[in-house]
């Protein structure tokens, strides 16, 4: 069970349990892949003939699924790897399915259809535990169009002010405070402790001891 730091908290539980026993992890989408890559490297390079199917619930962008599928594969070539299957499992409700109509599924070998349901169309989008993680509207919105759209606005500062405060981050927390403390500063807080995370591999000694202090408090 794999799951980005931003899932709901339903996901990030389960995940975070099963973490505890090496069959999960919480953490980046670098934390998700490496996790991932070093089960199918285990399993490659192990004895065993018969065949293994390994399944990886993705707690994540499905978009991320291009980047798995390039690196399972190419551990599985370099090991000379036959017997190893990788299968991705996107976690949504049943509510946040849609049936593929009939003809358009993709028809596999054995002339059944192998793809039935698309994940997260007919519940919505975003986080939440109907639509689950496999379709964000706001990781959709990070491409290299857009990118480029920014820096053509900079290059030409001139003129471009109001277009370019339209990409700013809401000001609407600004001057407020939760529990004694700005309000933006806490925002960020998240983000730094899974940059924590990623570069030492830990989780901080910082968020270990709020946790100990919240559950104490309770």
């Amino acid at each position: 069970v794999t799951a980005h730091l931003e899932v709901p908290g339903e996901m990030f539980q389960i995940a975070l349990r099963k973490s505890l026993d090496d069959e999960g992890v919480v953490g980046s989408t670098s934390n998700i892949l490496n996790f991932i890559e070093r089960k199918v490297e285990d399993a490659a390079k192990s004895t065993a003939e018969e065949k293994q199917r390994l399944q990886f619930i993705l707690g994540t962008e499905a978009g991320m699924v291009t980047s798995i599928v390039r690196s399972v594969q190419d551990i599985l070539d370099s090991n000379a790897c036959q017997n190893v299957e990788a299968e991705i499992i996107f976690p949504v409700s049943s509510e946040a399915v849609m049936a593929v109509e009939e003809g358009d599924a993709a028809v596999g070998g054995d002339g059944t259809d192998s793809l039935g349901v698309v994940p997260g169309v007919a519940g919505g989008e975003g986080c939440s535990t109907a639509g689950g993680c496999a379709t964000c509207p706001f990781m959709k919105m990070n491409d290299l169009d857009a990118v480029q759209d920014i820096v053509d606005m900079i290059s030409q500062s001139s003129g471009n002010e109001l277009q370019l405060s339209k990409h700013l981050p809401p000001n609407s927390l600004n001057g407020r405070k939760i529990n004694g403390k700005d309000a933006v500063e806490l925002g960020i807080e998240p983000i730094v402790f899974m940059r924590e995370f990623m570069m030492g591999k830990r989780i901080s000694d910082e968020l270990v001891k709020r946790v100990e202090q919240g559950r104490m408090a309770a």
